[in-house]
């Protein structure tokens, strides 16, 4: 039982997980695939998030009725969101469960994850703030409060008919 309020809690439990650099990976290791011969459709479909460099059954985790399958994507942005789109989406009557594989990086791939991660942080850093298109609609005004004066304005007579609108 949890203190929450009750119409503070979601309808579909979330698992919130923070990942480092280190353990984002390019690699994607895809379970729970239907034993039906299906791994071309999933294939097609990660092509659909980014350039896929290479894939292959992984025999030794597979089971009678489900298969599992390691992708490797040309940028870890396309696996990033394919991990986002295709993670608990349904896929033959089963729900794929797909997670980062970085045991399967070399050091090479791993230098240049940090390498790239530092020079988009850097290049955010640098780069001069946006404004946003309301802001450069928004025109900035500079007020300056008027000192009282110490004349009196005498009101006018106004003379002249006044006109009626019918």
């Amino acid at each position: 039982m949890t203190t929450r309020p009750e119409y503070r809690d979601p309808k579909k439990p979330r698992a919130v997980c923070v990942y480092t650099i280190a353990q984002e990976s390019r690699y994607l290791i895809v379970e729970n695939i239907p034993h039906l011969g299906v791994i071309d459709q999933l294939i097609q479909l990660c092509h659909s998030f980014g350039l896929v460099e290479s894939h292959r059954p992984l025999d030794e985790i597979s089971t009678d009725q489900t298969d599992v399958v390691l992708i490797q994507y040309a940028h870890i942005a396309s696996a990033r969101l394919a991990k986002r789109k295709l993670d608990d989406k349904p896929f033959f009557t089963q729900l794929l469960r797909v997670y980062y594989a970085p045991e399967y990086e070399s050091l090479q791939d791993l230098r240049d994850k940090f390498q790239d991660r530092y020079q988009s942080v850097h290049a955010r850093l640098h780069q001069p703030l946006k404004r946003t298109k309301d802001e450069r609609k928004r025109k900035t005004f500079v007020y300056t409060v008027k000192e009282p004066t110490q004349e009196t304005v005498q009101p006018t007579e106004n003379n002249q008919k006044k006109r009626r609108r019918i």
